[in-house]
């Protein structure tokens, strides 16, 4: 038995995303000899009852635990980033502090790296040093890992989001609808979220013929700071949203025991408008009408990749509506070449840890 601690602690925080990732990298693995440690600083319920083949424990049982286990993963998300602050590169830092010196096998799988860490890039250098292979969501990543960090080439791999795997199994196949319950549906949010912005999107709502339904929804359910809830709670008071009939919707994150509950208001939505990686992501496997709105290098390396639209800053309601008319679906095609991307990393990572010996963890 293979005893694997998920060094990433971000799970079950409310962001959909995060689940996704982790549900496809479960999803995909073909051996059943592992065992997951998996510790969190905050209530675990949600995550045990969707993810039971975790082990969930307190947070101050995490150094134990993690000492451990010969096999360490940072499954998902962008540990390269700076855009929310520095936590992640301190994160980094001391789970390095953490190893010590003991020979453990690190990896990190289905990561992303944004540009605009490269601003940091000795610090990230550094503290990533200690991992043994990525497998990176893009090109875009493993280009800032080999020349901007330096990471030596032959240690990364590009391959996808890992998100590709459990949404592959929630919406394939999808039935197309002649009708849907919204026109459009907006998730966005950004860590900058500027007023000219907000304007600019309520704006083109509004002028959207009044008759059509619209959704404004979330993929992080936080109701703390200014995620999507408080966002459009200060965009559109009560009124507004009744008389433009518009909709604000959060999933049930802490109560859904299945992914696919989580998601599945995206096949409501002929259209969907985000700023959010794995909202994208997500409605281009709806098969909705896909529009990217620019926050991020990481957001702008999807749209590329996946061949859609995206509306650059300063955001204008011509900007919006000219995206809007001409927002196509994403071609099967892409995404079963970054479905088989994802299953591959999988794959690699499977091999590269069958020959761990056996070890236990006590808590």
């Amino acid at each position: 038995m293979i005893k694997i601690f998920l060094s990433f602690d971000f799970y079950g925080a409310g962001n959909i995303g995060d689940d996704l990732m982790l549900d496809g990298f479960l999803k995909a693995l073909k051996n059943n000899d592992y065992e997951f440690y998996c510790l969190v600083p905050r209530n675990s319920l949600h995550q045990q009852m969707r993810f039971p083949v975790i082990n969930f424990f307190e947070f101050k049982e995490r150094t134990d635990a993690a000492k451990q286990c010969s096999v360490w993963a940072g499954v998902g998300d962008t540990p390269v980033q700076v855009k929310s602050g520095d936590w992640f590169l301190q994160k980094l830092f001391k789970d390095n502090e953490l190893i010590g010196e003991r020979k453990i096998k690190y990896y990190f799988i289905g990561v992303g790296a944004e540009r605009e860490a490269v601003s940091q890039k000795d610090k990230f250098a550094k503290v990533l040093g200690r991992v043994d292979h990525f497998w990176t969501r893009d090109s875009k990543s493993t280009e800032i890992l080999v020349n901007d960090l330096k990471i030596q080439s032959d240690k990364v791999t590009t391959s996808s989001d890992l998100a590709n795997i459990s949404l592959s199994e929630t919406f394939r196949p999808v039935i197309k609808k002649n009708r849907f319950k919204y026109d459009i549906g907006i998730c966005y949010y950004d860590e900058n979220a500027e007023e000219e912005n907000l304007t600019a999107i309520k704006l083109f709502l509004k002028k959207i013929k009044k008759r059509n339904k619209k959704i404004l929804f979330s993929n992080d359910v936080s109701r703390k700071g200014l995620y999507e809830y408080n966002l459009y709670k200060k965009m559109f008071t009560r009124l507004e949203r009744i008389y433009n009939n518009i909709r604000i919707y959060q999933p049930d994150y802490f109560n859904s025991s299945k992914i696919n509950e989580l998601v599945s208001h995206y096949t409501e939505c002929e259209t969907v408008m985000s700023s959010r990686y794995h909202a994208i992501l997500t409605a281009a496997w709806a098969g909705c009408r896909v529009i990217a709105l620019e926050r991020s290098s990481k957001v702008s390396a999807l749209a590329e990749e996946l061949c859609i639209s995206e509306v650059k800053k300063p955001f204008t309601v011509e900007k919006l509506m000219e995206a809007f008319n001409g927002a196509k679906m994403v071609s099967p095609e892409i995404l079963n070449t970054l479905l088989k991307s994802a299953y591959g990393s999988i794959s690699n990572f499977e091999e590269l840890i069958k020959t761990e010996k056996t070890q236990t963890v006590s808590i």
